[in-house]
């Protein structure tokens, strides 16, 4: 189960920073507000969508519970659940990976600086080793290797 008083917290924060938004602040700070804004956005998305979810999970238990309900519809409801369940499991799941507190250097560039030690040609070719691994690495996730 998520902690629904901070995801409460998180959606009040996105609302405030976009009424901060529509104010006349400086631009420092027009440029703070702007970059966490962007990064709640598509959390606050994903918690909205959650809570959709949800609320139509309640809504197909009181339609399957309700003793007055057509036997076609109580079948069709109870079809559509689980599809709703595991939609509702992968959010979730999302949502708990994007709560995981970000490390501040995360944002930083880092410089990595591969040579080879003592040793002759053994640690030569490790070293080219290692530095074609991270060359690799550095193109599969867009960055730059000099």
């Amino acid at each position: 189960m998520l902690p629904e008083q901070k995801l409460d917290a998180l959606l009040a924060r996105h609302k405030a920073v976009e009424n901060d938004l529509t104010t006349q602040v400086a631009p420092e700070t027009y440029v703070k507000l702007s970059r966490e804004f962007a990064e709640l956005a598509p959390i606050v998305a994903t918690v909205q969508r959650y809570r959709a979810i949800i609320s139509e999970i309640e809504d197909l238990d009181a339609l399957i519970a309700d003793a007055q309900t057509d036997a076609e519809m109580r079948a069709m409801a109870t079809a559509e659940k689980p599809q709703l369940e595991q939609q509702r499991a992968a959010l979730e799941h999302d949502i708990k990976l994007a709560l995981v507190p970000k490390d501040a250097m995360d944002e930083r560039n880092v410089i990595v600086e591969i040579r080879a030690g003592t040793g002759g040609d053994e640690a030569s070719s490790s070293q080219a080793i290692c530095s074609a691994c991270m060359s690799g690495m550095l193109r599969n996730r867009a960055g730059r290797s000099r």
